[in-house]
Order: C-alpha cells, then structure tokens, then sequence
C-alpha cells in the first residue's frame, strides 16, 4: 500500500495543467486556436474571447438559459475586473491535497500570473509562479529542500510579420503533437513536449490562416537549467490541416542534441516524428489520437528506435461533464526484450462553476515510459481556479 501511495503522489505533481488547453475544443468546430488563446498554438492565457468562450460552452448550465444569453463580467480577469483592450491577465491556482494516513499533505501544485501585452503588432507575454513541489525545469529559486520555489514557465516577444504569422523569441512551449493539459501522457512525458515545466528558450515562427496551422521553432535550450552542457539544442514543428471545421489531422517533428543528458548522463541525439488528430464525429463525442516514432543515439552509438501514442474517447453527456477513456503504449527501445509499456484511464472532469474544474482520474500501469516494469493503479484528485 505504501508504494502504491508513492505512485500516487508523483502521479499527483506531474498531472499539473499550467497552461490549460483543452484539444476537445475542436467539439465545438474549433481547430485553430489563436482565437482562444495568447500563444497561436494554444495554451497560455485567454483572450478576452476565449473567456467568453469557456463560459458559454465549457462550463455547467444549471437551470435554462436566455435565448441571448449575454456572458456579462463574470467572464474577465479576477470575476469583472476592466483591463485595458491591449492587456490580458489570468491567475491559475491548483491545488491538491493528500489524504494520506499519518502524512496529510496539501500541495500547491501552481499559483501562476500571466499577462500578455499587445500594442499594433507587437506582443508581450510572460508568467510568474510559485509550485511547492515539482516543475523542476522551470525554476527560477533553486531551493532543493522541504520550501516550495519560484518559477516562470513562458516569457516571450513577437511580432506579427504578415497576416496570421509571428516571429517570437524567448521561453516558449514546443510545437510539437497535440498540446493538452495531461501532462503525463506518455506522448507528452516521453517527448519532453509537456506545458508543465518543458519549455525551451528559442526563436520561433508560427503561421495560422484558414484551414491550416504551422510551427518551427528553432531550440536554444533551457537556460533555467545548467551548466550548459545539460542544454538541449535542435529545432521542433508542426503542421496540421483541418479538411472539416470538426476535424484536424497533423504531423510533428522533433530533432535536439545534448553534450549531456540529464537522463542517461551522455551525449544524446533524441529524435521523434509522428501525426496526430482531432476528430468529433458527433458535438459531444472527440476522438484524439497521436503516434510517433522515437529515436535515441548515446555516446554517437546507433540510434534505438521506439515509439509512443495514444488513443482517447472524449464524451459530454450534458455541459461541462467530461467522460473520458485512454489508452496509451510506449517502447523506448523495440529492439529489446522488454515488454511495451500499456496505460490505461478513466477521466471525469467537470467544470462546474465560473473559472472552476475538479478532475478525478483513475489509471491502471506505469507512471513513465518504463518497459518492463510492472503495472500498478494510481488515482488523482485536482481542483483548478482560474481568475
């Protein structure tokens, strides 16, 4: 029982969703996301837009609803305080707490401000945050012991070049696969791709019109993590091409080389491509699914070759309750003999007032791409407040 609670409690601070992007989206014919969100490829905080949005579609409606139903102020920063038309300022706080017999813990998994700045064409974006555990790459205090740390997750300039293109520079999350709030996904976690604590600090293009989306972002490193040779450097894109307002269908692409990996403590050259896609084949049904092949070459040997997906069934039976079923694989290494890594989950998220959303998961399997290791269940709690 008391390694079954370890697992827990890990699942607990890697399942953290700071930047909040919600792919089930495309349920409401939504497949681009510069409409919703700061950062054109989704996350970050939300447009005055998104926040009228969430209110109208995401959370719960107790009761019927105005023929013209009008959003009022319950939808901006902090429940109806004015900002200025260029600013946009979001505040999220997770919390979790541990029931765990003789160990009552309460974590503070992210207490985040974020704003973003928009004068003509020119952009600002930054966040600051405090974490009592974990986001162990974001860290800007570097305080190891039992006290929590300050962190700054993404801070970026841009510039809109042309209609529906930016040119950015700064911390920013990877284009890479479908960007989502579960973190520990073995797509997110085995890809170094999640909005948690992965960003990288880089340049970056990203082109937005019509049916299509683009990223490539060239990757400088994370210069919160040192000395330099743990810096990863290389280069990360996606493209993705929506045929039907209800449909998205992609590609990624992955390349970073590292004097010293931070996993295996050796040069490294990672590698992973792959496709991914959106699909809602009814409003209130979503199918998301990703796979990619993976790629790993320690000390210049020949690279290993593996490979990471997911399928999930997102479904809303009424407004704002979200059922969910996934399945997930991971094999870092097909040639070996280990058998491939197999999660499986139940979901139940439910936004169930203004800026509020408690998710409850249950999984059988791994926490990381382990081949080889044996399963186990885990279960999580979390409750989210956005301002």
């Amino acid at each position: 029982m008391k390694h079954l609670l370890g697992i827990w409690m890990m699942a607990l601070g890697l399942f953290v969703g700071p930047a909040s992007a919600y792919p089930f989206m495309i349920g409401h014919g939504y497949t681009a996301c510069d409409v919703c969100h700061t950062d054109p490829s989704g996350g970050s905080a939300l447009t005055e837009y998104g926040r009228a949005q969430a209110e109208i579609f995401m959370r719960s409606v107790y009761g019927k609803r105005a023929a013209e139903y009008d959003v009022g102020s319950v939808k901006d920063f902090a429940f109806g305080v004015p900002l200025p038309k260029q600013l946009q300022l979001q505040g999220d706080v997770r919390n979790m707490v541990i029931p765990e017999p003789s160990n009552f813990r309460d974590i503070l998994m992210q207490a985040d401000l974020r704003g973003h700045l928009k004068l003509g064409g020119f952009h600002a974006y930054g966040s600051v945050g405090y974490v009592t555990e974990g986001a162990d790459n974001a860290w800007i205090t570097s305080n190891t012991g039992t006290g929590g740390n300050v962190v700054s997750r993404e801070y970026w300039l841009g510039y809109d070049v042309a209609k529906g293109t930016m040119v950015r520079a700064g911390r920013l999350a990877l284009p890479f696969g479908i960007r989502s709030e579960e973190h520990i996904l073995f797509a997110r976690t085995a890809t170094r791709t999640t909005t948690n604590d992965d960003q990288q600090l880089g340049l970056d293009v990203v082109y937005g019109k019509k049916k299509i989306r683009a990223e490539l972002m060239g990757i400088a490193g994370n210069y919160q993590l040192g000395p330099d040779d743990y810096r990863e450097r290389g280069y990360s894109a996606i493209f993705a091409y929506a045929p039907m307002n209800k449909l998205e269908l992609g590609v990624s692409s992955l390349v970073t080389h590292a004097a010293l990996d931070v996993d295996v403590q050796a040069e490294r050259l990672r590698q992973a491509h792959g496709v991914f896609a959106r699909y809602a084949p009814v409003e209130k049904v979503r199918v998301l699914a990703e796979a990619e092949a993976t790629l790993s070459s320690v000390d210049q040997a020949n690279s290993v070759v593996g490979s990471v997906g997911y399928l999930q069934v997102d479904t809303e039976p009424v407004q704002g309750l979200h059922l969910k079923a996934t399945g997930e694989w991971c094999d870092d290494d097909h040639s070996d003999t280990k058998d491939t890594t197999v999660r499986g989950g139940a979901t139940a998220l439910w936004f169930f007032a203004p800026h509020l959303d408690v998710r409850v998961d249950g999984m059988y399997g791994t926490l990381y791409c382990t081949p080889g290791v044996a399963p186990s269940p885990m279960g999580l709690v979390q409750l989210h407040m956005f301002l």
